[in-house]
């Protein structure tokens, strides 16, 4: 039983390190990228590395641009966006669909919203128009210059 007890607090601390995001915190977190204050709780953006460092985002775009030149892809543990659909909610950058609707306009201007299912995102589409985008087309449409 003693033994049980002194593993205990080590499991503990393992799986309390594992990296995560944090929520933003919209209003006062600054865009690691741009440096505007996160205000729209439909675009905000994290990258989470392996060393539990967490960079805020004001926008995708803001994202894949400092990711293009600031970060080693080696160094992320995950990336996250705002579920247009639920603002506030983060989701797994790289399973959303992604949209761009100049009705919906983003921060910075691309206009591309990001939701966590393909008919959320229809539902989106069907009633406002726009173009779905893969992951690698929205990186390379933000690093357009």
């Amino acid at each position: 039983m003693k033994k049980l007890l002194l593993i205990f607090p080590v499991v503990l601390l393992l799986t309390s390190c594992a990296p995560e995001p944090e929520p933003i915190d919209y209003g006062s977190d600054i865009c690691e990228f741009c440096k505007m204050n996160i205000t729209d709780n439909k675009y905000g953006a994290e990258v989470v590395t392996h060393k539990s460092k967490i960079f805020k985002f004001d926008s995708i775009e803001c994202l894949f641009r400092f990711k293009k030149n600031y970060i080693n892809n080696d160094e992320i543990h995950s990336e996250w966006v705002s579920d247009f659909s639920q603002p506030g909610k983060l989701i797994d950058l790289k399973k959303a669909f992604f949209l761009k609707s100049d009705i919906h306009r983003s921060p910075m201007g691309m206009n591309v919203l990001a939701v966590e299912s393909e008919e959320v995102l229809n539902e989106i589409k069907n009633k406002d128009g726009g173009n779905e985008l893969t992951y690698n087309e929205v990186f390379e449409l933000a690093n357009e210059e």
